[in-house]
């Protein structure tokens, strides 16, 4: 995909990309690639691929949204997707990067602070990071983290009441949503509305699921990550 084609193909979906943002897009991509010759930062190492699977797919969290002003915590943030695309593509939100590797969190912070981007990085587990900072976000996200019940559980203490977890998934998310029924009633929440799309050169199925927090949180979640996991609810 070529800066044309993605730029159209936003555009076509009402993301808004300038100029510049497209240019510190593909900086960006270089910068992870080249990176990853000597650090594993991700699988994706031709920049075609990189370019729609990585860059366009976590473009596409700006669809119908607006996080003008919001903070926005990325869990699981990896190389910085979809954290720093948002933060290029959405100037004006307040993104926070969270991972437990040290080393990707600094990646994120060091190219952050180069290009002046509003990107804040932590270095911590997604249960440990949620006892200390419970109904602080509107807005978290996570991309190809884990399963979706488990993801609510560690996503849901951190949103404020009234804001949303958006679980970023591929194809099959219909059974991950059936399983994750005793979870959504558990932790007081429920899924506000589903956006579906296609990236345009692959045609692989991309799906968004929007969850709203609609009352607190019960104190006792989340649980310790074993516990999570072995006992998902």
């Amino acid at each position: 995909m070529n800066k044309e084609t993605f730029v159209k193909e936003l555009n076509s979906r009402g993301i808004n990309c300038n100029e510049q943002q497209l240019d510190l897009l593909w900086d960006f991509m270089r910068h992870v690639l080249k990176t990853n010759e000597s650090f594993n930062l991700t699988a994706i190492k031709d920049e075609e691929s990189f370019v729609e699977k990585m860059l366009f797919d976590s473009a596409l969290l700006l669809n119908n949204q607006n996080f003008e002003g919001l903070d926005v915590l990325d869990i699981g943030a990896g190389a910085g997707f979809p954290s720093v695309v948002l933060s290029i593509l959405s100037p004006k939100a307040h993104v926070f990067a969270l991972d437990s590797t040290a080393k990707k969190v600094k990646f994120i912070e060091d190219y952050a602070k180069e290009k002046s981007l509003d990107v804040t990085g932590i270095t911590a587990r997604a249960e440990e990071f949620a006892r200390e900072n419970r109904d602080r976000f509107m807005v978290v996200t996570a991309r190809a983290v884990a399963s979706l019940r488990i993801l609510i559980e560690l996503a849901v203490p951190l949103l404020k009441v009234g804001g949303v977890f958006i679980a970023m998934k591929g194809p099959g998310f219909e059974q991950e949503i059936e399983e994750a029924k005793g979870a959504l009633k558990k932790l007081n929440c429920e899924i506000d509305y589903i956006y579906e799309d296609q990236l345009p050169e692959s045609n692989e199925s991309r799906s968004f699921i929007y969850i709203k927090k609609i009352k607190e949180t019960p104190k006792k979640y989340p649980r310790l990550y074993g516990e999570i996991k072995n006992k998902a609810l």
